[in-house]
C-alpha cells in the first residue's frame, strides 16, 4: 500500500505543469549547446574518424576538448544527455495523458485542449529526435564552386549550383530537399591547377590512378583535408600541395619524381603563382571557397513544431492560471456585501 501511495504521488509529480516548463528549459539548453559548441559529424562508435575530427578540434578548444568530449557535449544529440531529457519528457507526457482521460469530463474544453496540445507536442518532439538518430546524418566540409554543382560523394548526392554564395555566409542554405540542409563553417582554399610543357602544350593532370587525366583540375584544401596530391603521368612528376590551418596561409608545393621519389622543388605559394620543374610550368589559381556542413535530419521539421507547440501550451496554461486565480479576488467585495446584508 506504501509503495503505490509512492508511485501515485511520482505520478501527480510527473503531471504537474511545473514538469512541461522544466522540459521545455531543458530542450533549449540542449539546442544551445548543440548551436554553440561543434558537434561531430559520425557516431562516437567509428572511432577512428571521431578521433581525427577531435584531433581537429584541439587547436580551436585546447584543453576543454576532452572535458567537453567526455561529458558528451560534443555529441549532444546521441548522447546520455538527450536520452534521459527524452525519457523525462516521454513520462511526463504519459503522466498527463493519463491526467487528461481520468479527468475528462471534469475539465473544461479549453483545458482539455491545452493537455492535448501539450501531449502532443511531447510525441512530435521524441518523435522528430527519434528521425534524427536512425536516419540523420551530417557531411563535413561540403564545398561549393561557384556555377558548379554541389557534390557530396560520401551520400551519392549531387545538388544543383547555387547563386550567391560565398564566404562569411552564416544562414543555412535550404537544398530543395526535405531535411537536408548546409551549414556554413568558414571557409576552405581553392586551386585550379594547369599543367604546360616547354612549347606551351597543355598537360593532362591526373588527381588519382583511378580517375581520368584533367586538363584543369579543381582541389579544394580544407580543415581535414589540408593536402593533396595529383600526378603528371606524361612526364612522370608527382605534386604534392599542402596548407597550415589558417585560411589565408601560404600554399606549399613540392614535386617529386615518381620513379624514384627524389625531391625536385619545394616552395611556397600565398597568391596565385608559377612553378617551373625542369620543362614544365604548373599554374596555380587560388581563391576562397565557402565550406558547409550537409546535415540530413528527417526528424526537424516535427521537433521544430513540437517545441513550439510546448511553447504554447505552456503560455496558455499560466496565463489560465492567473486569470483563474485573479477571479475570487476580484468577486471577494461582492460575496462580503452580500454576507452582510
Amino acid at each position: 500500500m506504501r509503495v503505490r501511495q509512492i508511485l501515485n504521488q511520482v505520478w501527480q509529480w510527473l503531471g504537474a505543469d511545473r514538469r512541461l516548463v522544466e522540459a521545455f528549459i531543458a530542450l533549449l539548453v540542449i539546442q544551445a549547446i548543440a548551436l554553440i559548441l561543434p558537434q561531430a559529424p559520425v557516431a562516437i562508435s567509428t572511432s577512428p574518424v571521431y578521433a581525427r575530427w577531435l584531433a581537429g578540434l584541439r587547436p580551436t578548444l585546447k584543453t576543454w576538448t576532452t572535458p567537453l568530449a567526455t561529458a558528451g557535449l560534443l555529441a549532444v544529440r546521441t548522447s546520455l544527455w538527450m536520452r534521459a531529457l527524452l525519457a523525462w519528457l516521454a513520462l511526463i507526457v504519459a503522466a498527463r495523458c493519463d491526467d487528461l482521460l481520468e479527468r475528462w469530463k471534469e475539465t473544461t474544453h479549453f483545458r482539455r485542449w491545452l493537455h492535448a496540445l501539450a501531449c502532443v507536442a511531447g510525441v512530435l518532439i521524441i518523435a522528430g529526435w527519434g528521425m534524427q538518430t536512425v536516419w540523420g546524418w551530417k557531411q563535413s566540409d561540403v564545398i561549393v564552386w561557384p556555377a558548379t554543382p554541389i557534390t557530396i560523394p560520401e551520400r551519392g548526392l549531387t545538388l544543383p549550383p547555387r547563386a550567391n554564395v560565398f564566404p562569411g555566409r552564416f544562414i543555412p542554405l535550404r537544398t530543395g530537399r526535405y531535411g537536408l540542409y548546409l551549414v556554413p563553417k568558414g571557409s576552405s582554399v581553392g586551386l585550379v591547377v594547369q599543367a604546360f610543357d616547354e612549347q606551351g602544350q597543355i598537360l593532362p593532370v591526373s588527381p588519382s590512378a583511378r580517375d581520368e587525366p584533367q586538363n584543369d583540375l579543381r582541389l579544394a584544401l580544407t580543415v581535414e583535408a589540408p593536402e593533396a596530391y595529383f600526378a603528371l603521368p606524361q612526364v612522370g612528376y608527382v605534386f604534392r600541395i599542402s596548407r597550415l590551418r589558417e585560411a589565408d596561409a601560404p600554399i606549399q608545393v613540392q614535386v617529386y619524381r615518381s620513379a624514384d621519389g627524389e625531391l625536385l622543388v619545394e616552395t611556397t605559394l600565398r597568391e596565385d603563382g608559377v612553378l617551373f620543374a625542369d620543362n614544365v610550368r604548373l599554374e596555380l589559381q587560388r581563391t576562397a571557397l565557402p565550406r558547409f556542413e550537409a546535415v540530413y535530419n528527417p526528424g526537424a521539421p516535427l521537433e521544430s513544431v513540437g517545441i513550439l507547440a510546448l511553447l504554447v501550451a505552456i503560455l496558455a496554461t499560466y496565463h489560465l492560471r492567473r486569470k483563474t486565480a485573479a477571479q475570487p479576488t476580484e468577486e471577494a467585495p461582492d460575496d462580503e456585501g452580500l454576507s452582510t446584508d
